[in-house]
């Protein structure tokens, strides 16, 4: 038991969890903080952070912060008003869907290629791969100084593989080409970063979680669930266990991987 303590004991570090209002990043948050850490949630949307954090134990540990990571300037005002705190990690945990709150299908998020306009494609681009980008940038001298610092980047299944056109039906949604090409390119980033500053005991790898249940219709579930092995979709909490992986010296020997956790999606 000692052992497993020590492996996954996250006591007295602190996390930035950008993106950490979301269906999947508040409950890496949770694990953190179970994990006996601080974790500061950079979100856009504080309101829906603070809804989240309301009920749950330990609040106090729950540091909320509003951050547009697709823009630098406010990035370096960000890591300026947390340069007080000591930085163990960094997990880039966010993506633009066209709405924070719900798939909105009437969002132009959703159309395709041939008439994909160019402001969605700048956006989707800026928010998931720029802000990847920035939020590393402006991380890194701080774990330089350091000379230790782990970083975790999430992608997508739809960044190793092609989306299936064929699950979507009419159910109003797909898996647009920005979202694809910049959940790929996250998993490059990772590498860099990763093979680049080893040196300085810098830590980078790339979680890509599955589908995840979020009020889709009916008939999208069973398409979806008929091409994964385990016939289902994932819940929000079932990628706690990996990022305390990730995050912690279970894995302090990992460097440059990309950690596929999606029922078997990406194994056909």
């Amino acid at each position: 038991m000692d052992i497993i303590k020590k492996l996954f004991s996250l006591e007295n570090k602190v996390v930035i969890v950008a993106g950490g209002a979301g269906q999947i990043g508040i409950e890496l948050c949770k694990i953190l903080v179970d994990m006996g850490s601080t974790v500061i949630i950079a979100d856009i949307d504080t309101k829906l952070a603070h809804s989240k954090i309301q009920h749950l134990k330990d609040k106090e540990k729950y540091i909320i912060k509003k951050l547009d990571v697709s823009n630098e300037n406010n990035v370096i005002s960000f890591f300026k008003e947390i340069a007080s705190f000591n930085i163990y990690g960094l997990i880039n945990c966010f993506h633009y869907k066209g709405n924070t709150r719900k798939l909105d299908t009437n969002s132009n998020f959703f159309s395709n290629l041939e008439n994909y306009p160019v402001e969605a494609w700048d956006k989707v681009h800026n928010v998931n791969l720029k802000g990847t980008f920035l939020m590393i940038k402006h991380i890194i001298p701080l774990f330089k100084n350091k000379n230790e610092g782990v970083i975790i980047n999430v992608s997508s299944t739809y960044g190793v593989v092609s989306p299936n056109k064929n699950i979507y039906g009419n159910s109003g949604i797909n898996s647009p080409v920005s979202y694809s090409s910049s959940k790929s390119a996250i998993l490059n980033l990772t590498r860099y970063v990763a093979t680049h500053y080893a040196e300085y005991n810098i830590r980078c790898n790339t979680l890509t979680p599955g589908g995840v249940f979020n009020n889709q219709s009916k008939e999208f579930i069973e398409n979806y669930t008929n091409l994964v092995p385990l016939k289902r979709m994932a819940n929000a909490d079932e990628y706690q266990g990996s990022i305390a992986f990730l995050m912690s010296d279970a894995s302090k020997y990992m460097t440059g991987s990309n950690l596929i956790v999606d029922g078997g999606w990406c194994s056909w």
